[in-house]
């Protein structure tokens, strides 16, 4: 008899094991469930304030006086969440809204042959972060002109984890006579809607491929956004391979022109938009269920493990002479700008 309690007391354990995990992720779901009735566009706050207490109040009792066992009441949650999230998918995705300054427009990529045209590029000009002029226009350039790709990183916030990353290109292989501009997977947001990575949770933008000058895109997040801390990296990559990545990108920003989509901030969002792209650079498909992806913060040190920047040596001595914020500072948003941040 005790050879069998024996037997069966890891099983318990691991049993238990399991339910506590799971149990941990079905209660991590329903709590997004709760998120997800908040943030939904049919209900009123005051109406969405309601429901959400009546469901703790209705799990909480159900925890309290219930008879069955633990697996049920996890069971009763995970049914609520699984309902809630099959009425977040009744909200669909729009180009037509009333959109934030300097978001009104969608990129569009001709290519014919060798010669490009990215319609509406942005190219704003900014007194302070807030306070600019909006500028689109027509960006020309051969497709054989592309020479190199960068890969930016902006950290906003002290928490390292959070960051925005994008790509900017070289059109052209004269320092004297180069031209650069910049690509970045963000969030398409209403006017007055500021942004927030739980919001992003829950279909609250869409996404937008939008593509502009160095001056609009790398100015406002070094010289007048003061406390960002932002990293451009020369990406290695043949000129081949950057005018691949190119095409790449550019079908899919017509794509998202066609066809609207909802952000995600970790499933859709601007790592997982630049890493789509990016599987011809690397021996190994990347796995976008990497920590390292999911919080982009942390993607230039995973880029330099992979191969896609640096020499794999020295990370720390890379940032360091890639960070372009205190450069950009004290060069400020004039003639030359593309070419002070990198030191020519």
């Amino acid at each position: 008899m005790s050879g069998r309690r024996q037997e069966k007391r890891p099983r318990r354990i691991l049993s238990r094991v399991f339910l506590a995990i799971g149990g941990a992720c079905i209660f991590l779901y329903w709590l997004w469930a709760i998120g997800a009735i908040w943030y939904h566009e049919w209900l009123t706050e005051a109406l969405a304030l309601v429901i959400i207490v009546g469901l703790i109040f209705a799990a909480a009792a159900l925890l309290v006086f219930q008879d069955n066992s633990l697996k049920s009441w996890f069971s009763w949650l995970a049914g609520i969440a699984t309902g809630i999230w099959l009425l977040t998918l009744l909200q669909f995705p729009s180009h037509d809204r009333d959109w934030a300054q300097g978001q009104q427009e969608l990129a569009h990529i001709e290519i014919n042959d060798q010669k490009v045209l990215i319609q509406n590029f942005r190219d704003n000009v900014y007194r302070s972060e807030n306070d600019f002029d909006v500028r689109f226009r027509d960006f020309a350039f051969d497709l054989s002109e592309l020479k190199q790709v960068w890969f930016v990183v902006q950290h906003f916030t002290q928490a390292e984890g959070l960051a925005h990353v994008f790509l900017t290109f070289q059109v052209g292989d004269n320092a004297k006579d180069a031209r650069y501009f910049a690509v970045s997977v963000e969030t398409r947001r209403e006017r007055d809607e500021p942004y927030t990575p739980v919001q992003g949770l829950y279909r609250q933008y869409e996404l937008s491929y939008l593509f502009g000058s160095e001056e609009d895109f790398l100015g406002v997040r070094t010289i007048h956004r003061r406390k960002d801390r932002v990293f451009m990296y020369p990406v290695n990559a043949n000129q081949k391979q950057v005018q691949d990545l190119f095409r790449s990108i550019a079908k899919r920003t017509n794509q998202i022109e066609q066809q609207p989509e909802f952000y995600h901030s970790v499933f859709n969002n601007c790592m997982q938009g630049i890493l789509e792209h990016t599987y011809n650079l690397t021996p190994e498909p990347i796995s976008w269920m990497n920590p390292k992806i999911m919080l982009p913060g942390y993607s230039d040190r995973f880029a330099f493990e992979h191969g896609l920047i640096g020499d794999g040596k020295d990370f720390e001595a890379l940032t360091q002479q890639c960070r372009i914020d205190e450069i950009a500072r004290k060069h400020g948003a004039t003639k030359g700008f593309s070419k002070a941040i990198r030191g020519q």
